[in-house]
């Protein structure tokens, strides 16, 4: 039982797991998230990878959805196109691929488009302008100026849309991509002319249809939206999402005007903080102009030495009148222990619901009463957390939920918190069962806390220690839930990849990885079923 080192990377994740295991992996991502073009693309690679090939029909029907739906997420992709048509036996000479030969980019351009992929978003839009207005047919760059105006927050197309040269078919096409676009950005009236104009095109493509769905739920047509999320389904039945999305909006869950009620028992909510003064400002006042009702509030401050104190206590003067509670420490004793140490105040030990935040979050007027409505109506719960976005706009998902998508012999990973294409377009505003939720902003039971009372001080001075608590509380027989309803503003991401990570950190993050094997080693076996892959079929449909 000797843990293994694998390389950050889906890719790395997938190739140390057999075929078999690889299509388990695939099915609990599918039971997550919708799938998008380079998880598709990580998950082909592995199949298509198979030393000597697939040995079963079910390993090659994945491969052959894999194929079909690569070429639907990236329509401009000749390869993935001649492979569909391989795949499905039609002419490799079709109508769609032969307009794709008459846009190729210039060989000589190719290379200079692809450098743009590592340059600032606003310098790869001004060299990509540029060269489109060399060749104007290239739908390549269409497509990848489209990414980058909502990227950048601008109107999607605008200014040089009109300049397109291509053929009406991949217009067509184009012209469906602007309309996602602009759906995202939140350019509602010209989403709205979009949607009529590419409705018929668009009426066999789901990803079309999901755009529709939450444009129409946005501007005020409930009915439509539902029904545009019906015909999505009936294309392709195995967005998890979706249909968890279409109950949501069939069913709407509504928070009872007694939820924060004193009958309930008492709410607590705790904070902790070192050395994030203005960010903790931020969040205080966000906190204060919350609804929450006659919960106390407390405020650990981790041996800060910013300021923080001398502001903690002027809010809570002003804004708080008085009620919170600021406890001061000396010296940092990370993010584990501070959580121990509120739980363990009177506060935390007479408590019927405990809320964390972080001190770097903006919280909605209705998030404590939501997510506690949540728990109510959820007897099994034991932990409810929100949907966590970047700031900024338009709106990007930055943590949804995980569960374990790997737990035998030697290894032991979660699953990807956001699907890579993380554009919050409203279809993961649902409530779900999961194994782990953003411990930036979630509420606890008591008895779950009387369960599992301590997070592991082992993983100081943070990191993986809000994952292993929501483990141990599926493996204590509570759910963990996520709650989309309610979007919890994260203006901090700790973790690998986000900016320059630090030597000592990183020597950090691995350890933690480490110690997270060992600390869940004798479980394996019940952690391999907190797993998503049992909503999604064992073969793809029509296989």
């Amino acid at each position: 039982m000797h843990y293994r080192y694998l390389a950050p990377g889906l890719q790395t994740e997938l190739e140390a797991l057999t075929v078999d295991d690889a299509i388990g992996h695939l099915r609990n991502h599918l039971g997550n998230f919708l799938l998008d073009a380079s998880v598709c693309v990580s998950y082909l690679n592995r199949l298509a990878a198979e030393p000597g090939g697939l040995d079963s029909p079910r390993h090659v029907a994945w491969l052959r959805w894999l194929v079909r739906t690569l070429a639907r997420l990236r329509p401009f992709d000749e390869q993935a196109s001649t492979l569909a048509a391989r795949v499905d036996g039609t002419p490799e000479d079709g109508p769609l691929l032969r307009a794709l030969a008459k846009v190729r980019t210039p060989e000589a351009l190719h290379l200079r488009v692809e450098q743009t992929a590592n340059q600032p978003p606003a310098n790869a839009r001004e060299l990509l302008l540029r060269l489109f207005r060399e060749v104007p047919f290239s739908v390549d760059m269409a497509e990848r100026l489209l990414q980058l105006d909502l990227q950048l927050g601008l109107m999607p197309g605008d200014g040089w849309y009109e300049g397109l040269r291509c053929p009406p078919l991949l217009r067509g096409v184009l012209d469906r991509e602007r309309f996602r676009a602009c759906m995202l950005s939140g350019n509602d009236a010209m989403a709205l002319e979009l949607r009529d104009h590419t409705r018929e095109a668009g009426a066999d493509d789901p990803g079309w249809l999901n755009c529709a769905a939450e444009l129409a739920v946005r501007t005020g047509d409930r009915v439509a939206g539902m029904d545009f999320y019906r015909a999505s389904l009936g294309l392709d039945p195995m967005q998890i999402p979706v249909a968890l999305r279409l109950r949501e909006l069939e069913q709407p869950f509504a928070t009872p005007p007694d939820a924060l009620a004193p009958a309930h028992g008492p709410v607590a909510v705790f904070l902790y903080s070192w050395n994030k003064r203005d960010l903790l400002e931020q969040t205080l006042r966000s906190l204060a102009a919350s609804d929450t009702g006659g919960a106390s509030v407390t405020l650990l401050l981790n041996g800060c030495t910013d300021g923080s104190a001398e502001m903690a206590a002027g809010l809570n003067a002003s804004l708080f009148g008085g009620r919170m509670e600021i406890i001061e420490l000396p010296v940092n004793v990370g993010a584990p222990a501070a959580r121990n140490w509120l739980l363990h105040t009177p506060r935390g030990r007479e408590a019927a619901y405990v809320a964390f935040l972080d001190d770097d979050v903006e919280v909605p007027a209705d998030w404590l009463s939501t997510l506690i409505a949540v728990l109510r109506a959820n007897p099994r719960a034991g932990v409810v957390g929100a949907k966590t976005v970047f700031p900024g706009s338009p709106r990007r998902l930055q943590y949804l939920y995980r569960n374990v998508s790997v737990a035998q012999p030697g290894l032991l990973r979660v699953s990807l918190g956001t699907p890579s294409v993380n554009y919050d377009g409203g279809t993961y505003d649902v409530i779900r069962p999961t194994a782990n939720v953003m411990g930036c902003c979630h509420v606890f039971t008591r008895a779950a806390l009387d369960a599992v009372r301590d997070f592991d001080i082992r993983f100081s001075p943070s990191q993986m220690d809000d994952i292993a608590h929501d483990l141990d509380l599926c493996l204590h027989g509570f759910e963990v839930v996520y709650c989309g309803l309610v979007s919890c503003v994260h203006h901090q991401m700790s973790g690998v990849g986000i900016g320059n990570v630090h030597a000592a950190r990183m020597g950090n993050v691995l350890g933690n990885d480490v110690k997270f094997y060992y600390r869940f080693a004798e479980h394996l076996d019940a952690l391999s079923q907190l797993t998503a892959r049992h909503a999604v079929s064992e073969t793809p449909p029509g296989s």
